[in-house]
């Protein structure tokens, strides 16, 4: 084993039963003990199965201190090796392909995970000691140490910028963003970034003095100093870290630079000091919180688990690579148009680099073609491409390169009155002018001088990217809420754009976007996604980062079928958690998924199985999330939602559930990626099931027939709230507060106490516009008594469907449901306010906000209904009996379904009065009610009231 993990972690030393290898015991032999120069050690102690003292071997190892770095032992592994091991007779080969059980222990106590053991092979045993080898608590307090040596900094160079505004002006100047407070911490993290490689390079030159001799207390003039010193450390290379730093120190004046380089000279000598190297992303874990146009760009940081999920699964998926042949991996392009501080570019690299090292290379081998050839990173702000720049070269520091393929993309108005949308010029052209500025630092990307960046074209042709990885910006150009009230266009506002500006920008991504799977409604993230699938090469992989919406929003849905339609072995996963939780970027606030997809190659039979995989929480921590990636099922192992109400495919890190698994053997019917955010995916694989007309329900082994379909083939969607009371040349009403003799009632908004019954009042009233009353007819004629709701809060509001007591128009939150029978509305109100009914509702509709569903007109058209046409004459009649046993009666918020005594009696009276099924399958659907109020997506984490029971 020893020697296998040597030739998998060539930059780290492998001790195999050594004596001499522990301070104060030299006769202890640790099984195997692992070491680097920038690296904690971390041991393994290894026994056969049932190893029952493996763990207590490890423990041991904690704390003490190994002689070859001098560093404590804060990390071991206990190692069970399967019995079968011992007689085989090639033990090199058995290893290899052996399936090991193990644990991680920390000093601190803590054990991963906390019960049961961790399955992998020997590939997944190198990748822990990698991981472990960088305490996450080092990280983490790595990263707080620099924010704040940053926010100290920075509050001096706030008082500068009062002081000497000029200075402050040309930093900003520098760094291609406005002059204001985030501007300024971004130059104090350029500096710190700098100083913090300055302190790990001046041990690998003998050139470069050290940091406290060029910055010290005792030294008069730091500027000069650390100006001079950096000269000559860019003679070496490491332009993308140190240039943009070193002009922005000569900007200041001497007695400013000097106090700002002490606070953060301190700065990296606290990060150093917790033993993390420079090349874990720690200016990148704080760069989103610094970029001024932040909510206009709509640039949400991809946690660095997020970004590592996202590229394993995205490596996992590429064929035909030889991971051993350092040659064939400089052939391949991966590419991030939206890259901001490479966070997904790095990930696809340590995913590539490690799959390399386990084949037995050196990913040091590998660095200068993947800076030069391999990585393209395409984004708007100059500070970014400087992160990304500092970020990837700073894998392998010593290794010089020459230009990258980082661009600061044009943005805006240019020189020649044109307008330019960056990345998304690539719509229309395999070749873009980057941003031209040849007096800006911000623009050398390259290792080993600032000509690499001076009036370079982009290059990116369609169809030769291998793997395109982003997590593109989610602004659209229609959200006009909040912050974005009065910008023309939110999705290109950002550099104080000007109204015309937007509008023409606006105008080019439309044309540009003509044709592919863009949609305004959707946002920029559906041009990016269009911009990929152009760029990607067949049997090319496309990873994304998106928002929820994606899954059935209705301006996603070109981008669906285009998945459907040009790509396989298609993964989406999401979380079912709350908040925050929902997301894989900082701070986004909304829930997110990952796609991850391979393009079709043509005249090859495609894989049209899909996975669906629903994570409890979103990973936390590289060994977490390497072991959540080890624990996605194979597709062998999954089961079909179609193979019955038993529930998905438990995803397991040691005896702790974190996930579940599905697979769909074809695309869901029209393009609804239903199956995300799903917990329990026994409700997918029943709503699956309604929605081909059959009922099967967890625990019950019948099935049974129940016609279903699509509302818009029972009834007709009544219209657009703007098409009634819109612009005076749209809609022919004006809406005013409801009189009870109003002789145009509507059920306008939704009111949560007074929607508790099926029964409801009117809330407005329409008067007709002068000179539009032959429109206010017509648009009259489609008022009904049914009505379905459009924004349903499951967490407070009660109804998916309403009826009125007589006909009444639907405005933006219930629009009319029309049938050609009058007898349907009774049958349609108290369907659809079943547990069945609210599970199709659910089971169709968008679930990206906590406890809240929300659809369009044009979505709801394809919601499963039960088939009302099909119906008898008494079934009408028991219908209509029910509605008004019903219609006086209170239902309790939707989340608390399971436990509402009138939605249980409705149950009964729809499954067994008017559908005919036996009391047996009502208690199915009672159980069905208590799961389906157990999802994260229905309930929204609110805490459910006191004292209230089951009903069954």
């Amino acid at each position: 084993m020893g020697l296998i993990l040597r030739s998998m972690l060539p930059r780290n030393s492998v001790h195999y039963e050594n004596t001499g290898m522990i301070i104060g015991d030299a006769a202890l032999q640790p099984d195997i003990i692992v070491t680097g120069s920038d690296r904690a050690p971390v041991v393994i102690e290894a026994e056969f199965e049932p190893a029952r003292n493996v763990e207590k071997e490890a423990s041991d190892r904690l704390g003490l201190i190994e002689t070859e770095g001098n560093k404590k032992i804060e990390s071991a592994i206990a190692l069970r090796y399967p019995d079968s091991l011992r007689t085989v007779p090639d033990l090199d080969d058995a290893l290899r392909s052996a399936g090991f059980s193990y644990a991680i222990l920390h000093q601190d106590g803590a054990r991963f995970p906390q019960s049961g053991w961790l399955q992998g092979s020997c590939e997944d045993i190198a990748e822990v000691v990698r991981l472990t080898s960088v305490p996450q608590s080092a990280v983490n307090e790595a990263v707080k140490r620099l924010e704040m040596g940053i926010d100290t900094a920075a509050k001096r160079l706030d008082e500068i910028a009062e002081l000497r505004p000029r200075i402050a002006a040309s930093i900003a100047r520098l760094l291609g963003l406005s002059n204001v407070v985030q501007t300024r911490r971004m130059a104090c993290a350029i500096v710190a970034n700098a100083m913090i490689f300055h302190d790990r390079v001046a041990g690998l030159h003998d050139e470069v003095e050290p940091l406290h001799l060029v910055c010290g207390d005792d030294v008069m003039n730091p500027q000069a100093e650390i100006s001079s010193a950096w000269q000559e450390i860019l003679k070496i290379n490491y332009w993308p870290i140190f240039a943009v730093a070193r002009d922005i120190v000569n900007q200041l004046h001497p007695s400013d630079a000097r106090r700002i380089l002490r606070l953060l000279q301190q700065t990296a000598y606290d990060v150093s000091a917790t033993g993390v190297g420079v090349s874990h992303d720690l200016t990148g874990r704080i760069f989103q919180s610094l970029i001024a146009d932040r909510k206009y760009l709509a640039t949400f940081y991809t946690l660095p688990s997020s970004a590592a999920l996202l590229a394993r699964l995205a490596v996992d998926k590429m064929q035909g690579v030889d991971w051993s042949d350092a040659d064939a991996i400089g052939e391949l392009r991966v590419a991030d148009f939206a890259c901001g501080t490479g966070a997904l570019l790095a990930a696809a690299y340590e995913q590539i680099a490690t799959r390399h090292e386990n084949a037995g290379g050196n990913s040091e081998n590998l660095h200068k073609a993947m800076m030069e050839e391999v990585l393209y990173g395409f984004d708007v702000m100059p500070s970014a491409i400087h992160i990304s720049g500092a970020t990837l070269s700073g894998v392998h520091p010593n290794i010089k390169f020459g230009g990258s393929r980082l661009y600061n993309m044009p943005f805006g108005r240019q020189s020649d009155g044109t307008v330019a949308i960056g990345s998304l010029e690539f719509l229309h052209s395999s070749a873009v002018m980057s941003q031209i500025n040849t007096n800006d630092p911000a623009l050398r990307t390259g290792s080993l001088g600032e000509e690499t960046a001076m009036n370079v074209i982009a290059d990116a042709p369609d169809t030769s990217f291998d793997l395109i990885i982003m997590n593109p910006p989610f602004t659209r150009a229609t959200n006009h809420e909040g912050a974005h009230a009065d910008v023309t266009n939110p999705a290109f506002a950002a550099f104080g754009a000007t109204r015309a500006d937007q509008s023409a920008m606006g105008s080019r991504i439309n044309r540009l976007g003509r044709g592919s799977c863009y949609h305004g409604n959707a946002g920029i993230a559906s041009a990016f996604a269009a911009l990929a699938n152009r760029k990607l090469k067949p049997g090319g992989v496309l990873a994304l980062v998106l928002p929820l919406t994606v899954a059935a929003g209705e301006s996603w849905r070109s981008f669906r079928e285009l998945i459907a339609r040009s790509y396989e072995d298609v993964s989406v996963i999401s979380i079912a958690a709350n908040g925050k939780e929902t997301a894989f970027s900082s701070d986004t606030g909304i829930a997110e998924c990952l796609v991850v997809a391979r393009k079709m190659i043509a005249k090859r039979k495609p894989d049209f199985v899909w996975t669906f995989t629903t994570l409890k929480n979103r990973p936390i921590g590289p060994v977490a999330t390497n072991a959540i990636a080890n624990a996605f099922p194979t597709k062998e192992k999954l089961r079909s939602i179609n193979d019955g109400p038993y529930g998905g495919t438990p995803m397991s890190i040691g005896d702790d559930l974190v996930g579940n698994g599905l697979k769909v053997e074809r695309p869901i019917e029209n393009h609804v990626w239903s199956c995300v955010r799903v917990s329990d995916f026994s409700l997918a694989q029943t709503a699956q099931m309604l929605t081909l007309s059959r009922l099967t329900l967890p625990g019950y082994d019948v099935i049974s027939s129940l016609p279903l379909k699509p509302l818009s083939n029972v009834g007709e969607l009544g219209l657009v709230h703007r098409d009634i009371t819109g612009t005076p040349d749209r809609g022919p009403f004006e809406k005013i507060r409801y009189s009870p003799t109003a002789t145009y009632p509507a059920l306008w908004n939704h009111s949560a106490q007074a929607e508790k019954r099926i029964l409801c009042l009117p809330d407005s009233e329409l008067i007709v516009r002068k000179g539009m009353e032959d429109k206010a007819v017509r648009v009259w004629s489609t008022a009904s008594r049914s009505h379905i709701s459009l924004d349903f809060r499951f967490t407070s509001q009660a109804l998916a469907a309403s009826l009125t007591e007589n006909a009444t128009l639907g405005g933006t939150a219930w629009p009319n449901v029309v049938f050609p029978d009058s007898r349907f509305d009774y049958a349609f109100g108290v369907w659809s306010n079943s547990t069945l009914g609210l599970l199709a509702y659910w089971w169709h509709s968008n679930r990206q906000q906590d406890g809240r569903s929300r659809a369009t007109i044009r979505s709801i058209e394809t919601m499963p209904m039960l088939d009302l046409r099909t119906l008898n004459d008494q079934q009408f009649d028991i219908a209509e009996a029910i509605f008004d046993e019903f219609r006086e009666k209170d239902f309790l918020p939707a989340y608390l379904a399971d436990v509402d005594t009138n939605r249980a009696k409705l149950d009964q009276r729809v499954i067994c009065n008017l559908l005919g099924f036996d009391k047996d399958t009502f208690r199915a659907v009672r159980r069905l009610a208590e799961k389906w109020c157990a999802e994260p997506s229905v309930h929204g984490g609110k805490e459910r009231p006191k004292g209230l029971v089951f009903q069954g």
